[in-house]
């Protein structure tokens, strides 16, 4: 176990107590209930990149009060009290995850792409776990860099 003075040497925030995403259980109101009673780093639900990109674009952009934070694209909401945070996005398009993880970037700490959901709806839309056979690798390599450079 790392000590906790090496913790920020990983990363710039604190991440001994994660709450993890939860299928129905990570949205914002459990995610403060969680940090009340000791997490230190919260994940978003998984959420579609292609379809997060979709719903931002119909953001009214004329109206200042309507941000990626409170528009609830996605079921997405946090605050400020709300960090650090994780975004955890579902991908099978390398421009859309980046896209989807250019928006966020002001309100999360990190991206993560997620590559270990095995419900029957990630294999029908090729996501999550269905993305690590071999077939895949070029893929995934590609969602990943796309991210990085966003």
């Amino acid at each position: 176990k790392p000590q906790q003075s090496n913790l920020k040497r990983y990363f710039p925030f604190e991440y001994q107590h994660i709450v993890a995403p939860m299928v129905g259980a990570s949205e914002l109101a459990f995610r403060l209930l969680c940090r009340k009673y000791g997490a230190t780093l919260a994940y978003t639900p998984m959420m579609s990149s292609t379809q997060f990109v979709h719903e931002a674009s119909a953001l009214d952009k004329s109206d200042p009060n309507q941000t990626i934070a409170n528009s609830n694209i996605c079921e997405f909401q946090t605050i400020p009290q709300d960090r650090p945070l994780v975004a955890h996005f579902s991908a099978n398009n390398p421009q859309h995850f980046a896209q989807a993880a250019k928006l966020v970037e002001p309100v999360c700490d990190a991206i993560d792409l997620n590559l270990g959901c095995p419900q029957r709806t990630a294999y029908l839309g090729h996501f999550g776990s269905y993305l690590l056979g071999d077939e895949d690798r070029q893929l995934v390599l590609d969602i990943v860099e796309a991210g990085s450079q966003s």
